[in-house]
């Protein structure tokens, strides 16, 4: 899927800003679908196990709620990085200032070639490491180890 949002991105001419910053977005996704990051899930898990007020009794009394939501406040602010959670990724302080429009290049390809030389371009950026996790994996279930 990547691949071809890649493609996509390319086909309708994005802006560099624009393009950088979905490619930083898309490597995320990459490193938590590989393991690589945390899931959303599994932090927030691991902040109320480590929080102070936590007794390991399964209740999340009103101070570890807040406190979560402070933190994930922050985090989607951008004035909290967790490296667990983002890599080397940080955001800039969300604002509306600067906002603008970009109009788009949503032409027809007229020539399929062209769209499928474009889509065979990305698909060749997977990573080795990528292919190697998916050896791994297929080794694993073919085995039975698990």
């Amino acid at each position: 899927l990547i691949p071809l949002i890649r493609a996509y991105l390319d086909y309708i001419k994005c802006d560099t800003f624009t393009l950088a910053r979905v490619n930083q977005y898309m490597d995320l996704i990459e490193k938590r679908a590989s393991g690589v990051l945390v899931t959303p899930a599994t932090w927030m898990r691991k902040f109320v196990r480590e929080h102070p007020g936590y007794k390991n009794d399964s209740v999340i009394t009103e101070a570890i709620a807040y406190d979560l939501m402070v933190a994930c406040k922050e985090i989607g602010e951008g004035t909290r990085h967790v490296p667990e959670l983002l890599g080397d990724l940080t955001f800039d302080q969300i604002t509306t200032e600067g906002a603008y429009d970009v109009k788009l290049d949503s032409k027809l390809v007229h020539d399929n070639c062209q769209l499928l030389d474009l889509l065979k371009r990305y698909s060749g950026r997977i990573s080795s490491e990528r292919s190697t996790n998916e050896k791994s994996f297929r080794r694993q279930s073919s085995s039975g180890a698990w």
